[in-house]
């Protein structure tokens, strides 16, 4: 059967089919709303009279096409009707449907979905007699779309996606009847159809391929994100057939099916519950790249620039594969560059996996000369000749003075490596970029200067939240500032002030987020290490029940990443770490205590050496350490420099009074308070890391006489008999610190 039933206008009665719903309805009706006319020979689906899908229509559109435009940074739709001026209708109305079908799926913000709509609706206006757009065309224009990450490629192929399209229509027009009707009873064969068209664009042909079977095919047209997903969840359906095209398309197609099964709809590849189980940690989305010649080879820059390309010789490399492994990588530069030093081995791998699989379209890069940086777009997946890696890559006209670009991008610059990931100071170098969709009136110009990225001030602090606290909002107003300005505080002292309870609360409030996305807790202990921390390699079993060891990333590694996502920036993102002073700090951090003071720095794991790692400025931490056992006098240098140090004490703020006003709050008995206040004021002031806090007093025991004393005897009298073993005897405890001889000193017995 085929895939998505047209159920609109002319396009429905034309076709005659009725198709299973796919992931979004709205896009797949409107699609088939061109497609079920075009595909079954009848005239365009927007005037019912004009036959469009026919091979001198595509071939005269085409023609027009690769004549080029007069002016590169003129508006794309501006050069396009200069393109099409004397056209027919066919090649005019042919361009409207075309124009359609390669935005018609992308996601768009509001601002751009006016921009999509926009350019169909100008291109319809040039035709005449004019054409009226129907209602069922925008109905399928929504702002949400279903392809997510590749909208910055299709922007910026806008021009090489309507000749691939248009020699597609012709290819189409150009096969036997029976060739059209089994592609639209088999989606292999439809697939058979679209791969036949001369110059291969992947990404579009799989767009068309989703909207004529939304069915089958799938809304991932980037090769890197097929793979990882057929890689995640292909041990679900038995594992995979084989690494082609169609393999692959067949895996996807057989997984999706069972996860719909269980899921008892049609997912999403990516919702967050799915993304965040086939996207590799760490990935960003869009990077950025500082790319590098050999010598600074103003000679093949030049090149790069003429002829729409990026280049990274590999004179002795083997031929490897797109999205190919790390570890194969580095087996191959390792053997086929033996004659290199380990350094320039290094350099090797990190350059060669960077542009073979981490890299994709929609990508910038930048490269540096002669005091300039000149920045483009990445369109193309990574093809191998003349013994080199290439990579389509348009180029902007306009280059920048190094001086002129902020420090912070300066610094990135400076990296060294052959291929830098320099996505850190991506909101900066966007900022370089002219509008990617142009709409007339409603173009903005690009910005004169860079935007530096700031980080969203935490959200302020209010007597509201003090109080739902019970501490005064002046001293936490005073962490939350250290915090901002150190990135990194540490909560201590004595038990039961609320260290681990404060540091929750605030981080929540701070960050503005109820759902805990952006405030973590790991809890330290000792035999916590920096592979538990951060990252290291964890036993693993494989498809076939082998035991394997794969690297697996810990909660720093995790939401650093998360928050160096560039959609994030300007969100603040917040760990905390409990029971700092239990673990091996100096263990646990590793080469991490270097980001925690250079936060602009980045540095090479121990685990992952050819990939930098920096800590994002909008990540904060909070450590809480219990003074009790003395540990944070050992503390070393090293750590107190990094931290700032913010002390809870019961006979400090914010804690100090804070049982008061929870008593008073519900309006119980100031009893507990006043217990608490003479228990401390018993224990000696050089012994005051030993005082009691007042969470103790807050649990609903204590509202009770016999739950009092059941706190008192089973969890403060033994903490008071540790800390003054061989000092005070039972005897001498129960006389200073017994709960009938402190009432009785209070006159409350």
């Amino acid at each position: 059967m085929p895939p998505a039933g047209p159920t609109v206008g002319a396009a429905a009665s034309a076709s005659g089919t009725s198709r299973p719903a796919g992931v979004s309805k709205e896009i797949e009706d409107a699609a088939w709303f061109v497609l079920g006319a075009a595909l079954n020979g009848k005239p365009s689906a927007f005037d019912g009279l004009t036959p469009t899908w026919t091979a001198d229509a595509a071939e005269e559109l085409l023609e027009r096409l690769e004549r080029g435009v007069k002016d590169a940074k003129a508006p794309m739709m501006t050069n396009l009707r200069q393109n099409l001026d004397g056209a027919s209708r066919e090649a005019r109305l042919l361009a409207v449907e075309l124009l359609f079908l390669q935005s018609l799926p992308l996601a768009h913000e509001v601002k751009s979905l006016r921009v999509k709509r926009a350019r169909v609706a100008e291109a319809a206006s040039w035709i005449e007699p004019a054409v009226v757009l129907p209602d069922e065309l925008y109905q399928g224009m929504t702002d949400h779309g279903v392809i997510r990450d590749r909208t910055a490629e299709f922007n910026w192929t806008i021009w090489d996606h309507l000749k691939w399209l248009s020699r597609f229509v012709r290819h189409v027009d150009q096969q036997p009847p029976k060739v059209i009707a089994k592609a639209l009873k088999d989606p292999l064969a439809f697939h058979a159809l679209a791969a036949g068209t001369p110059e291969d664009q992947p990404a579009i042909r799989r767009s068309i391929e989703y909207l004529a079977w939304p069915s089958y095919f799938e809304p991932v047209v980037a090769d890197v994100e097929r793979r990882e997903i057929r890689d995640a969840f292909a041990s679900l359906v038995g594992g995979a057939k084989g690494d082609t095209e169609e393999d692959i398309t067949a895996d996807i197609h057989r997984i999706r099916l069972h996860l719909d099964e269980l899921a008892g709809e049609r997912i999403d590849w990516y919702s967050r519950q799915l993304v965040s189980q086939w996207r590799k940690v760490g990935d960003p989305g869009r990077r950025a790249w500082l790319l590098r010649t050999h010598q600074d080879n103003g000679e093949l820059l030049a090149t790069w620039q003429s002829e729409e390309k990026a280049t990274l010789d590999v004179e002795h490399l083997r031929s490897l594969d797109a999205g190919v492994t790390a570890g194969a990588v580095q087996h191959a530069v390792d053997e086929d560059y033996k004659h290199l030093g380990y350094v320039e081995r290094e350099d090797t791998k990190t350059a060669v996996f960077a542009f073979l699989s981490v890299m994709k379209p929609g990508d910038l890069a930048l490269y540096q000369h002669g005091g300039t940086v000149r920045i483009g777009v990445v369109l193309g997946e990574p093809e191998q000749n003349d013994r080199r890696l290439r990579r389509k890559v348009r180029w902007l006209d306009e280059a920048h003075t190094s001086t002129e670009l902020p420090r912070h991008v300066q610094r990135q610059l400076s990296t060294p490596g052959i291929i830098v990931d320099v996505t850190k100071v991506i909101s900066a170098l966007q900022a370089l970029l002219p509008p990617e969709a142009e709409a007339d009136a409603e173009d903005e110009a690009a910005p004169e200067t860079v935007a530096i990225p700031l980080i969203q001030g935490f959200r302020p602090l209010t007597e509201e939240f003090a109080a739902s606290l019970h501490m005064q909002l002046e001293p936490l107003q005073e962490i939350a500032g250290l915090l901002q300005e150190n990135r990194q505080v540490v909560l201590y002292g004595p038990p039961g002030t609320g260290k681990t309870y404060l540091a929750k609360h605030l981080a929540a409030e701070l960050a503005a987020d109820s759902t805990d996305e952006r405030v973590k807790l790991v809890q330290f202990h000792p035999s916590y290490a920096y592979e538990d921390f951060f990252e290291g390699y964890r036993p693993d079993k494989t498809d076939d029940g082998q035991v394997s060891f794969k690297l697996v990333a810990g909660p720093l590694r995790r939401l650093a990443e998360e928050a160096a996502k560039p959609e994030n920036a300007s969100k603040p993102y917040f760990l905390i770490i409990d029971e700092m002073n239990r673990a091996n700090l100096a263990k646990v951090f590793g080469e991490l205590y270097f980001l925690l003071e250079y936060r602009d720095d980045r540095i090479y794991l121990q685990y992952s050496p050819n990939e930098p790692f920096s800590l994002p400025d909008n990540l904060y931490i909070i450590g809480t350490m219990n003074t009790a056992d003395r540990s944070i006098a050992m503390m070393d240098a090293a750590i107190r420099r990094r931290f700032a140090f913010i002390e809870l004490h019961p006979q400090t703020e914010p804690v100090r009074g804070s049982l008061r006003r929870f008593l008073e709050a519900r309006g119980l008995d100031s009893l507990n308070a006043d217990l608490l206040d003479e228990l401390n004021n018993s224990i000696d002031e050089w012994d005051r890391d030993l005082m009691i806090g007042p969470s103790y007093f807050m649990k609903s025991a204590a509202h009770t006489p016999s739950g009092l004393r059941r706190i008192w005897k089973y969890e403060l009298m033994p903490l008071l008999e540790e800390h003054y073993h061989g000092q005070l005897n039972r005897a001498q405890l129960e006389e200073r610190f017994g709960l009938d001889q402190l009432l009785e000193r209070l006159g409350r017995r």
